[in-house]
């Protein structure tokens, strides 16, 4: 339990905050069966886990994306990566313009 009122997320991965917030759960669930009012620390630590893994979860999920698409650039012949830089160029030179 002191590990769940006193956790610290910078160093805890994900699976290990998952675990956390499932602890929580079952604890809040315990107090609820016992008909016991359950600490105000429960909720808000239940609150700052669920923050934390969405946190963690969106920067895996970055990072995939980031790793996707430079496996698809490097994929890409000259050809296509010329038409790609052009597309861009047009897009700064119209953003340029309106400035």
């Amino acid at each position: 339990m002191e590990h769940f009122k006193n956790f610290d997320v910078n160093r805890m991965s994900i699976e290990q905050l998952v675990s956390l917030a499932a602890y929580g759960r079952q604890l809040r669930d315990e107090y609820e069966h016992l008909q016991l009012e359950e600490p105000d620390w429960v909720d808000v630590q239940l609150k700052a886990l669920r923050r934390e893994i969405a946190s963690k979860n969106a920067d895996h999920l970055e990072a995939l994306l980031r790793e996707k698409k430079s496996r698809l650039e490097a994929l890409k012949t000259p050809g296509e990566k010329r038409a790609t830089i052009e597309k861009e160029i047009v897009g700064l030179q119209k953003q340029l313009a309106k400035v």
